[in-house]
């Protein structure tokens, strides 16, 4: 069975004191997603991560901890294809939400929004996607969801 790899990220703010996460409606779908994207070769996950929540949000933004992975089999033109997810969590550092005029680049989301943090796993459409999304509030809260996101750590990491 093909096998694909993907990666990509929730990109957090803090607005006044809430925090909130930007999401993407992809071109073409009525639901909401989190930037994601093919690992191009010669890429890591991270890299990818990050290259994608640029291309896809127009936000530039700080790795800080990843999020883990989901996995699912879909099937294209007939074939059943493995394809694995990486996730991140990004700190917000520059940058216009939904700016996405990068010079040669097709047209792969139609609409982005910042979305509370407490809403967003409810707003996505995908399964595993909401799942990421809870990790990430679960870190941040035991974090203390401090606005530099500086205490954040990975769950299981011994904290």
């Amino acid at each position: 069975m093909p096998r694909e790899a993907s990666a990509g990220g929730i990109v957090v703010r803090d607005q006044g004191g809430e925090l909130e996460v930007a999401v993407i409606r992809p071109h073409g779908r009525s639901l909401w997603a989190l930037p994601k994207g093919h690992v191009d070769p010669g890429e890591s996950p991270e890299q990818t991560a990050v290259r994608e929540v640029w291309e896809e949000t127009g936000l530039r933004a700080t790795l800080v901890a990843p999020l883990g992975e989901i996995r699912y089999v879909y099937q294209f033109r007939g074939q059943r294809i493995f394809k694995r997810v990486h996730f991140f969590l990004f700190r917000y550092q520059s940058g216009v939400l939904g700016d996405l005029q990068h010079e040669g680049h097709r047209v792969e989301v139609d609409e982005t929004r910042w979305v509370p943090l407490a809403r967003v796993a409810a707003l996505l459409g995908y399964k595993g996607e909401k799942a990421i999304a809870a990790r990430a509030a679960r870190m941040l809260l035991r974090a203390g969801a401090t606005p530099a996101l500086s205490a954040v750590r990975p769950e299981g990491s011994g904290d």
